[in-house]
């Protein structure tokens, strides 16, 4: 019981430095989450793949609960696009496959992008980007219909959610 009770102290600890910590980790190219892992395991007396599992099942519904909540949100604003008349539900499913289309492949395009050049980063961008402006103009869909939060995502990269107009 007195285990457990440490291990979820543990768990709250080590959940908020994580979301502390993340970006700098990602700018510094350091595994500092890996590293946290094993000092509380190591401080708290605990198996460190104990621990290790307890934040990946975390983070694997964390990750599930917010793509849920971003294609509700998604399907409400698409619905209140083809019910102000500016696609139709066609159309609107359209985007949805696409989106789910492109959440598929979004770990691998990830994966394949590392081994890359900034240089080769950018022109593989500039043709998915190419590929789906071909895509929407074929749907006859404005390309701001398909990104999450209007033109370009960009509500959600500046710091926020942004509703499109």
């Amino acid at each position: 019981m007195k285990k457990q009770l440490i291990l979820t102290a543990t768990f709250i600890a080590l959940v908020g430095a994580s979301a502390f910590g993340a970006q700098t980790a990602f700018a510094q190219g350091v595994d500092s989450q890996s590293e946290l892992v094993a000092r509380i395991a190591e401080k708290f007396g605990l198996n460190q793949s104990e621990v290790q599992t307890v934040v990946d099942q975390y983070r694997t519904e964390e990750r599930t609960e917010r793509q849920a909540e971003m294609k509700t949100k998604m399907e409400e604003r698409l619905s209140q696009l083809v019910t102000d008349g500016k696609i139709t539900n066609a159309q609107k499913q359209l985007i949805l496959n696409k989106q789910a289309e492109m959440q598929t492949n979004r770990q691998q395009e990830f994966t394949n992008f590392k081994d890359l050049s900034q240089s080769e980063r950018k022109a593989a961008m500039e043709k998915h980007k190419a590929e789906l402006d071909a895509w929407a103009k074929e749907n006859g869909i404005d390309l701001q219909y398909v990104m999450p939060f209007g033109k370009g995502g960009q509500g959600m990269m500046r710091g926020g959610m942004k509703s499109a107009q």
